[in-house]
């Protein structure tokens, strides 16, 4: 069954600094040197608004996605130790950018590979790093199963193509072996498909 979400699903907000100046920034640096190359610090009400001098971390845009429990989970941070000097980068995209506006491929969080679940009904949550690319960006899903040896694998079944944000929860089949991966899509291009991850249900 192919499940599809309403089309007004809100859009995403995307800010973001020049990845190549993203990129020029090193653990090591001090707060003078990131902003040479970053700009002043974004204000944001979600870390304490007007961002000051000794922030113990220092935002650069973030990705704002529907259905986000909290608006600023994916977020462009510099971190700062007691010296002052950058011992972190965080990004939405785990490090991972797209150089001409097509969607990098999806990385997936969760499953695990190869986790074991025995949980019934058989609900499992897929997330994924959100992919780098022009914006608005939607996520098809595709789902296998096999015999319960592993060996004979059924043609894998999409069963979402317009998801607009990192994450989906679904039922599986049967007590059995699954695997599932995510593509994404744009109004560029498409991505590859990402790795499989594997996972087996014991009822």
């Amino acid at each position: 069954m192919r499940f599809t979400f309403p089309h007004s699903t809100p859009k995403p907000e995307l800010v973001q600094p020049d990845y190549q100046q993203w990129a020029a920034v090193k653990v090591g640096m001090t707060r003078d040197e990131v902003v040479a190359f970053l700009g002043p610090p974004h204000a944001d009400k979600f870390r304490g608004g007007k961002p000051r001098q000794n922030d113990s971390y220092y935002s650069y845009g973030h990705l704002q996605v529907a259905m986000v429990p909290h608006p600023r989970t994916y977020s462009f941070l510099v971190g700062f130790d007691d010296s002052g000097l950058v011992f972190t980068k965080i990004d939405p995209f785990n490090g991972r950018f797209s150089v001409d506006g097509t969607p990098t491929v999806p990385l997936l969080i969760t499953p695990i590979d190869h986790s074991v679940f025995d949980h019934f009904p058989r609900i499992i949550d897929m997330r994924w790093y959100p992919v780098s690319g022009q914006y608005p960006v939607t996520y098809s899903i595709s789902i296998g199963s096999s015999d319960p040896n592993g060996e004979c694998w059924s043609p894998d079944e999409v069963i979402e193509s317009e998801l607009a944000f990192p994450f989906f929860m679904t039922s599986f089949a049967g007590a059995q072996p699954g695997r599932i991966r995510v593509k994404a899509t744009n109004a560029i291009g498409e991505s590859e498909w990402s790795d499989y991850r594997h996972f087996r249900f014991t009822r």
